[in-house]
């Protein structure tokens, strides 16, 4: 079995960055249903869920010979 072996800032840059727009979002209201609001559960939910999801889905492609890395 082959691990992947990114950078953790790369990690780290992806989950700032998916965070931030899913405050944006939810800020605006396009994502929750009032304006001007935060939902910090959701957001740190997101925020450690995220990169294990992410690594699992470069776990996945590394050892999966069909799919391009």
């Amino acid at each position: 079995m082959r691990f992947p072996n990114p950078p953790l800032s790369e990690y780290a840059t992806t989950t700032v960055i998916v965070v931030a727009t899913l405050a944006v979002l939810q800020y605006t209201g396009l994502l929750a249903d009032g304006s001007g609001e935060f939902d910090p559960v959701f957001l740190v939910v997101v925020a450690v869920t995220f990169p294990v999801f992410s690594y699992l889905i470069a776990a996945l492609a590394a050892n999966v010979r069909w799919l391009p890395e």
